[in-house]
């Protein structure tokens, strides 16, 4: 199975309409979760290999996605964190296959929101010293290392 991410604005203002979207295949991401396209690539393959090896934590791969991206064991949290809302501009995908058709019709794609330069790192408990003084490279390594190691970290 294919897996492919993305980012984009949103064209529409109704939210619910494109929370129909969502499926156990389809995941949309608040982009302020995302530490770059990297961490995005990186937890829907972890999402997918947590299913195909069956030590998954959650039944859908659209939630393992939240679970990884987060680094929650808790649904809920992760969905509360990673989630969109009523003030979602614009939204971070991951599909597992072919991503819905009617999702090109309710954004205008564009990578740059997912550049992990809007990050936000007050999720993670990061030392402000490592946030305000490391590059956007050493963050991601880190923030790249919380998400591999979710699936080993005790329940």
């Amino acid at each position: 199975m294919e897996i492919v991410v993305g980012s984009g604005s949103l064209r529409i203002q109704d939210i619910e309409k494109l929370k129909l979207l969502i499926s156990p295949y389809f995941a949309l991401i608040n982009p302020q979760c995302v530490c770059g396209l990297l961490h995005l690539k990186q937890a829907a393959f972890l999402a997918d290999k947590a299913h195909e090896g069956n030590y998954n934590l959650s039944k859908e791969r659209s939630t393992e996605v939240l679970l990884y991206l987060t680094f929650q064991r808790q649904i809920s949290k992760a969905i509360q964190i990673a989630g969109i809302d009523a003030n979602t501009k614009s939204v971070a995908w991951v599909s597992f296959g072919e991503a819905p058709l009617e999702l090109l019709d309710m954004i205008d794609t564009d990578k740059s929101i997912i550049s992990g330069n809007s990050f936000d790192y007050s999720n993670i408990n990061l030392e402000t010293s490592i946030i305000e003084n490391s590059s956007f490279e050493a963050k991601q390594k880190i923030i790249m290392a919380k998400t591999a190691t979710l699936s080993v970290q005790p329940r």
